[in-house]
């Protein structure tokens, strides 16, 4: 019994340091491949990365991956049968001089004639020169060889031919370790994408989305110490900035525009610190105008208390409260015995106007008192969203109701850079959330520009 246990174990450790030993050679590999040297922007996706995501899920939770077809996504991919070779992370780039968004690759052709096949058969291509094929909209081309294929996509029509014959033919090329990509090669991040200033990773893990990125910082100027009011955690919408706009400082000296709610008055009267919040749904009496005929038939004014349902929205933010006090007065846009702001300016809602200690709230809540105590934090900027309250209260957001929450914070990381980290959770947390957008996707249609003609279908977890 021993030494059968000792052979198993054996034979698990040889199989583990087989599997790992493979996919770091594909990793390794895969990071070998050569890039244009105008590369503005660089894409990476990890695909050996997702699949053992995608097979760790699977093993977890078998039951939410149920479907007809039984196969596995490695399965499928064959069964498409491109005759590429699908590397262990895909590169797609944007070069300089190309119409933003416009993305290049290369890959290896191992079966050239089910290559040709493929884009004549699923993708409907059409040949307009030897090797060179188009869509029909001329957003896809594609230039290949015997053992190489160059492709483009582009939001529009544009001239790429030379460029893919440049990639093709590997001219003007550099290796990823001697970019400035550098450390994108190292990333095991499922999707990540780099710039010259930005450098971004998404993940996909059961339930939830990760999102992170740093960036050159050129629109605000974070609080040394940022501090906040301390929200309500129950309510649908919350966030806060603790910063000054960049073009407030170097714009002091704007002129005030004729709407109180413009940009330039924002800035204005802006000096540091904003919050939002949207609690429960409330009640709200508005008084509508109407006219009638009497029996004389004079038209007469009628008037009408309707009662509705709208946000409880509070928004406060640090200004000269007497300064936008007295601008409010003298445009008149409040009426100073109610507090009420004109429906002229703002007719969806009654909203209410306070002033006090340097802050300023504007509210559909007539009794909303601002609570001014301040609390430290390390992100000077911070949103969360109660997508399932969200959908409950505005029917309009039910596309939404595959998600829980979202969450976003931004904190400073040196002079002039930040990073910013947020998370999207599914309702479901037991299925991959890519494989939960897909599905979603497909079910709603709007993949019907993007499917090539492809008559492929990947299983998709199964909601609870």
């Amino acid at each position: 019994m021993k030494k059968f246990l000792k052979i198993t174990a054996a034979i698990v450790i040889l199989l583990l340091i087989f599997y790992f030993g493979f996919f770091k050679y594909r990793q390794i590999q895969s990071n070998k491949v050569l890039i244009p040297s105008a590369t503005h922007t660089l894409y990476k996706i990890n695909v050996d990365e997702l699949y053992k995501t995608f097979a760790v899920s699977y093993l977890k939770h078998p039951s939410q991956y149920s479907g007809t077809d039984k196969k596995g996504i490695n399965e499928k991919v064959t069964d498409l049968n491109t005759g590429i070779k699908i590397p262990a992370n895909i590169y797609l780039y944007d070069l300089k001089g190309k119409i933003k968004n416009t993305f290049f690759s290369r890959f290896e052709i191992v079966d050239s004639l089910a290559f040709k096949s493929f884009i004549l058969k699923k993708l409907s291509l059409t040949e307009k020169d030897i090797n060179f094929f188009q869509s029909a909209d001329s957003t896809i081309c594609l230039l290949f060889n015997k053992k190489a294929v160059a492709l483009a996509f582009s939001p529009k029509k544009e001239s790429v031919k030379t460029a893919l014959e440049e990639i093709l033919a590997q001219k003007n090329m550099v290796k990823i370790s001697d970019s400035k990509f550098e450390q994108m090669a190292a990333l095991s991040d499922h999707l990540s994408f780099q710039n010259a200033e930005n450098l971004s990773k998404i993940n996909f893990t059961d339930g939830k989305i990760v999102f992170s990125s740093e960036l050159v910082n050129k629109w605000i100027e974070p609080a040394l110490q940022p501090k906040h009011r301390v929200l309500n955690p129950q309510s649908t919408v919350s966030m806060w900035l603790n910063g000054k706009f960049k073009s407030v400082l170097s714009n002091k000296s704007a002129i005030a525009s004729s709407s109180v709610f413009s940009k330039d008055n924002f800035l204005r009267f802006y000096t540091g610190y904003l919050d939002f919040e949207w609690t429960n749904t409330v009640k709200q009496v508005d008084t509508i105008t109407t006219y009638e005929y009497n029996d004389e038939f004079e038209q007469v004014e009628k008037k009408v208390a309707r009662e509705r349902k709208i946000p409880g929205i509070s928004i406060n933010m640090s200004a000269n409260d007497q300064e936008v006090s007295n601008y409010l007065k003298s445009s008149g846009f409040l009426d100073q015995s109610t507090g009420k702001i004109s429906a002229a300016m703002i007719p969806l809602y009654q909203v209410y106007f306070k002033g006090s200690n340097g802050n300023i709230q504007l509210s559909t809540l007539s009794n909303a008192k601002p609570d001014l105590k301040m609390e430290s934090a390390n992100d000077f900027f911070y949103l969360k969203i109660d997508l399932k309250k969200l959908v409950k209260q505005i029917p309009f957001f039910d596309k939404l109701n595959i998600f829980s929450q979202f969450k976003m914070n931004a904190k400073s990381t040196g002079k002039d850079k930040i990073k910013i980290e947020s998370e999207l959770l599914f309702v479901n947390q037991d299925a991959n959330a890519l494989m939960q957008l897909l599905k979603t996707w497909r079910n709603t249609g709007k993949n019907n520009s993007l499917d090539f003609n492809f008559k492929y279908n990947i299983d998709i977890p199964v909601n609870k």
